[in-house]
Parts: structure tokens; sequence; C-alpha cells
């Protein structure tokens, strides 16, 4: 940026510290040991790149061996508890580190006859069932925390407690109630069935996490890597910096494209919150609003295809829907739930009358573009790619390949022509010819040759505009962007295992039915009470876990209550998640807001009230979806003409629904404007003519009431809202 003053370059090592502090991680290794480290967490994504782009294991295998990785990482990075300052591992860390290898090995060891184990385990296999439960556990306590740890062992002793029965004296009654009680399980059946089975730890978050997410994961880190994270925030701010509230609204936007590929709130939040948080405070927003704003378009980050915080992976196996079909589901509602937080951030600004940075203290757009606007291909391709119907594995590997190819090609093009030609002509070839030798997909040479193309153009474009520099890449950088995505999909990978230990308790004792019925009873089958107690259950349980997690425990045991009233499968599957979502934004447990807090110096659970804030415009989006299937392409009937009618009735009940939250329009609310505004959000939920009119007319009421409003308050002279301390 043209000002100094407005320079927030943060290094990539210094956010990455940042990131480690919050998961629990300050063990800085050096020698021998941090090398063994950056060996182990190298293979890892080089393993999962061979398995994306050439040659998948068989999935018990895969799962395997992502495991070990993962956990022995885990053991040798992560201290037991916080701030130990610790700079080599301890001995029983390297012993940990060992048995979580050990426990993949031996699943790989036993993998022919692992059928025949189910049931008929001998001692060792019990033994080290007992051993993966708890390293999982505990692997997940350390890099997560502590709350799925204890749902987790809160399912494991309801399946140990099952028909169990109070002693005599007490009066010989079932320990759980009739309707939750089940013929119940001995502690080696359930760490055996853990262990063993495909329903447990190894069950199909795993899975989804081994074949699908890391791979997406790794993606993001080489794009970080590549200096892409940067582009989107300065790109963002280029384009609406300069507005009212310019920075927030630049926060919105990057962190949304951030967390589309990202997939993690926490780390999304770490790597815009760096640079855009103090640029909101410069500009008179206050910490806290400034870190809330962060948290919520973080969080949101995650409703976002493609990625979803892997939930798109995990609800294809789970619904027999196709990724492409749930990910275009996913767009509209997520593009209204941006909405919503923008148009809040706006209301927030124009309440305290913050302005943007000058456009003269801003980077243009063209320059940043002409710079660094080739990072933009990968994301391009990978969608492109996707509608062409290629599995997501092969798309992410061929847009890995991409962004390597063209990192390397336009950095070397920058500094002399000759050696960018030099490189383009061996990764078209290397690309080509592992086309050739490994039958991969021919859109390979596609990927790469396309990649080079638009490299070329954008070199002549820096020709012509003076474009900033852009970032190095070669053989350093690749290393840094393996190491920083096996880093980065720890959580993912440990999150996983723990909630494949939840829906593995769900299948042997049938909670989910069990659950199910229990909340029909409860709404008397009502649908709409059925949706309220859904939404109330799912917050309550969401709190303190990581989003893929949520989802996963969710939509075992809510999402099936609300099937069984005829709801569309994916509007019920997209309803449990969007609370989910909602639920890691809420206070006390709000890891995001931890993240953001510390950047913007501000109180942790006050960060998190705002972040809720300003993340409630999506609060009503899942009954507008349920009611209305056509806000996400689920009703077959429903022509183009309907679908964009509906869409826009959304967009003006979203609008209605955030003036609410905001208490504020033009000027600010009285108690009738908020009245209205409920009312009309909460009728334009049930699309039809008759409730969008009445919506629609009562948000005009409320448009033309606050403009007569705001204009006797000008004539009066009357001062705008004051910002509180």
């Amino acid at each position: 940026m043209a000002d100094s003053n407005l320079d927030t370059n943060v290094s990539q090592e210094e956010m990455n510290e940042k990131l480690d502090e919050l998961e629990g991680s300050d063990r800085k290794l050096f020698g021998r040991m941090a090398m063994f480290v950056l060996i182990v967490a190298v293979s890892f994504s080089l393993f999962h790149l061979y398995s994306a782009g050439i040659d998948m294991l068989p999935n018990r295998q895969l799962t395997a061996l992502h495991l070990a990785f993962a956990l022995t990482l885990v053991f040798l990075i992560f201290p037991y508890k916080k701030n130990l300052g610790q700079r080599k591992v301890p001995w029983y860390d390297t012993v940990l580190a060992l048995l979580g290898a050990s426990t993949g090995v031996y699943i790989i060891m036993i993998s022919d006859v692992l059928v025949g184990k189910v049931g008929n385990p001998n001692a060792l296999d019990t033994t080290m069932s007992f051993i993966a439960l708890l390293l999982v556990l505990e692997a997940t306590r350390r890099v997560v925390g502590k709350p799925l740890v204890i749902l987790a062992t809160v399912f494991m002793l309801y399946a140990w407690l099952g028909d169990m029965y109070l002693p005599d004296f007490l009066g010989a009654r079932a320990i759980l109630p009739d309707a939750l009680n089940h013929f119940g399980f001995t502690w080696n059946e359930i760490a055996e069935f853990m262990y063993l089975s495909n329903e447990g730890i190894f069950g199909t978050p795993l899975t989804v996490s081994a074949q699908y997410v890391f791979i997406f994961i790794l993606f993001g880190a080489f794009l970080e890597v590549t200096g892409a994270g940067k582009m989107f925030i300065d790109l963002a701010m280029s384009l609406v910096g300069s507005f009212k509230g310019g920075p927030a609204k630049a926060a919105v936007v990057s962190s949304g494209m951030m967390g589309s590929i990202s997939g993690s709130s926490v780390a999304n939040a770490v790597t815009t919150g760096t640079f855009t948080i103090p640029l909101m405070k410069k500009t008179g927003f206050r910490p806290k609003v400034a870190g809330g704003v962060e948290v919520a378009a973080s969080s949101s980050g995650q409703l976002l295809p493609p990625v979803m915080g892997a939930a798109a992976f995990i609800m294809a196996d789970f619904t027999g829907i196709s990724y492409l079909e749930i990910a275009a589901s996913a767009a509209i509602p997520a593009i209204l739930s941006y909405t919503a937080i923008l148009f809040m951030v706006h209301l927030e600004a124009s309440k305290y009358n913050l302005v943007g940075i000058p456009r003269k203290d801003l980077v243009s757009p063209l320059q940043i573009f002409a710079g660094r606007g080739y990072l933009l291909l990968p994301i391009v391709a990978i969608i492109v790619l996707l509608i062409m119907r290629l599995t997501p594995i092969m798309a992410s590997f061929m847009a890995i390949v991409g962004t390597i190819t063209i990192a390397l090609f336009s950095y070397r093009m920058q500094k002399h022509l000759g050696a960018g030609f030099l490189v383009s002509l061996l990764f078209t070839g290397a690309a080509y010819a592992a086309h050739l030798l490994f039958g991969l997909n021919q859109y390979v040479t596609f990927v790469a040759i396309g990649s080079l193309l638009f490299a070329l153009i954008w070199y002549a474009m820096g020709k012509k505009v003076k474009g900033e520099k852009q970032e190095k890449f070669g053989l350093r950088e690749f290393i840094t962007a393996l190491e920083l995505g096996a880093k980065n999909a720890l959580s993912v990978v440990v999150a996983c295992a723990t909630a494949g230990i939840l829906t593995g308790v769900v299948t042997m004792t049938g909670l989910g039915p069990i659950f199910s019925g229990l909340i029909l009873d409860l709404a008397n089958n009502e649908i709409l009470l059925v949706l309220i107690f859904t939404m109330i259950a799912c917050i309550i349980m969401g709190i303190g876990l990581p989003t893929t997690a949520t989802y996963i425990v969710l939509a075992a045991v809510m999402a099936p209550a609300l099937v069984q009233l005829d709801i569309p499968v994916l509007a019920a599957h997209l309803f449990v998640f969007y609370y989910g979502i909602l639920a890691d934004d809420t206070p006390p447990i709000n890891l995001p807001a931890y993240a953001t807090a510390g950047i913007a110096k501000a109180d942790p659970v006050r960060t998190g009230v705002q972040g809720f804030k300003f993340d409630m415009g999506a609060l009503l989006l899942p009954f507008a979806f349920v009611f209305n299937p056509m806000l996400i392409l689920q009703d077959d009937t429903a022509t183009w003409m309907q679908i964009t009618l509906s869409v826009i009735t959304a967009f003006v009940g979203i609008i209605a629904w955030s003036t609410f939250i905001q208490s504020y329009l033009f000027t600010k609310f009285g108690w009738i404007e908020r009245i209205l505004a409920v009312a009309a959000a909460v009728v334009l939920l049930n699309h039809t003519l008759w409730s969008d009119l009445i919506g629609v007319g009562l948000f005009a009421v409320i448009i033309v009431y606050q403009w007569w409003k705001k204009n006797r308050h000008d004539k009066s002279g009357a001062q705008p809202v004051q910002e509180n301390a």
C-alpha cells in the first residue's frame, strides 16, 4: 500500500506462530528433531499427493497411514499442555509418537484378516484397540481442545451403561431412561469396535479426511506460500477498502475467498485477521467489533464451496448426493449469508460515520492483477475441472500442479524470460509424461499449458502496468508448503478420528433413531417446532467443537428427525450444518474469537458476542431453504424465473433481518421499525405470492419511515450515533 502507516505486512512465520500458540503448541524444536519432524510432515503431504494423482491405496490402508502420520506429528509437535516452552521432545511424547505410528502399521499388517477380527479379536488386537482409542482422544485434546474429547467420552459411557441397573439398595432401576436404553457393551467391545471395524475411528469421517480433505488443505497451503492469501486481502482492500467501513468489508470479502479453500475458521481468522483487524481499528472500528467482524467472516467461509470445512465431502458420503450437486446447492445460501455480514458491516460503519481508506493510499486493482493476478488461475481451474465432472481428488491434484507450475514460471519470467520458458517446458513435459507413464487424466496437460499461457498474458500485462513484486517460489517454498499443509491438517485429522468414535456409538446403540424419535414426540410432529428444537440442540451440541466434528455429530443424531418429516435430505443436512457453524461462533467457547481478540487486543468473550451478532444473518436462512427448497435448487418443478424470484425475496428478508439486528437503517430504529423488520423477515421465509408481497411491503414501509425520520433529524441538526468506548 502506498501509505506506510497502513502497512500490515506480517511474515508467514509470525502467522504460523500465532496459529500454533492458539492450538496449544509452543514447542519449538531445533537440530535433528526439527529436521525429523520436517521429514515426517513433508512425507505426509507427498504421500497424499501420490495417492491423489497417481495411485490410491485401498481404503483401510490409506486411512491407517493417514492416522499414523497425524498421530506421530501431533505428539512430536504439541506438548501435553500450553506454555511449557519446550525446546525438545520429552521421552514420553517420543513413546506416544511411536505408538501412534504403530496403530496404523498394525492395521496394515492385519488388513488381510481384518474382517474376521471384528467380534473375534485376540489379546494383541484388544491391546492395540485401547492404545489407538486413548491416543486419538489425547491427540484431539492437545490439538482441538477438551470439548470434543468430553463429548466422545460421554458417548462411550452411554454405550457402556446400556441396560445397567442401580444396586438393589438404590431401587434396582435402570440407570438410563427407558427411552434411551439399549443392550449395552463392555469396554473391550467398545474399543475393539472403534479400532477394528469400519464404523469407528476408521469410519466415514476419517476416510473423507484421507481421500478428499487433506488434498484441499494442501492446495490451500500452496496458495498461501505462493502469496495468494495476501493477494486476496490486497485485492479485496483495493476493491472495497475506500468505501464506508472499507477495511471491514475487505475482511469479509478476503475471508470468504480464503475460507472457501482453507475450511478452518481459526486458520482463516489468523491469516486474514492479522492484516485486516489493525486496519479496521485505524479507521475507527472498536477492537471488539473489528475482531467480531473477522470472526463472522472467517466462520462463514466454511459455508462457501468448494471445501465448506470438509462438510461437502462428508455430506456427499452421508446423503449419497454428488459433491457437485451439494456445492451448487450450498452456493446461494452462502452468498446470502455473506450479503448479510457485508450489510451489517455497512450499517455498523453508518452508525458511527466510519469512512474507508483514501483511494490514494490503496494499490489499484490493475496493479495487483498485473503483478499477482496469475494466482487466481488455480482457483478458476479447480472450479472448471469440477464442473467438467472430474473427481474432487483429481481436480485438487491438478490445481496443485497448476499452482506450482505457474508460480515457478511467473516468478522466473519476471526476472528473465529465458529461464521462464525453460521451466515452462520442463513442467509441461513432466505433466504430459505423468499422463503417459501413469495413465493420468489428459487434463493434467491442459492445466499445465493453460497455466503457462495465463502467465504469459500476465507477463505482457505487467510490462505495460507496473505490477507488484511476485513471491519467490522454488524448492524451499515447495517444501514449506508441504510442511504447512501437513501441520494445518492435523486438527482436521484428529477431529475426524474422534468424530468417528461418536458415529460408531450411534451405530452400535441406534442413538440416531432414538434421538430423532424423542424430538418428534416432543414437538408432536409439528415441523416448525421440530426445526426450532433441532436448531437449539445443534447450537448446544456444537459449542466448542470444530466444524467437521460438529457436522458429523449433527448429521448422525439430528438430521434423521428432519428427514422423517419429509424435508429433503440435502435441506436437512444443510440445516444442521448451518447451526453447527453458528455454534462455532457461540460464546464463551469460541475459538475464532480467541484468535481475533489476541490480534485486536480485545476481550475474547465480548469479541465472540460481536462475532455471533454479525453472523446472525444466517440464523433464519436454514428455515428459509427448508420452507423454500428452491433456494438450494431442490425443487425439480421450479423454473429459473421462480428460483430468481425466490432468491430476490430471500435477499430482501436477509436485509430486513440485518436491520433488525443492527437496529439501524438510515438512522436508529425505534420499536415500530424493529417489529416491522422482524415481521418482514419472518413472513418472507415462506415463499408464497401473498407472503412475499406482505414482506416486501412491510420493508418498504420501514424504508420510507426511516428516510422521513432521517430527513427530520438532519433538519433539526441531530448528532449521529456516537461510538461507545
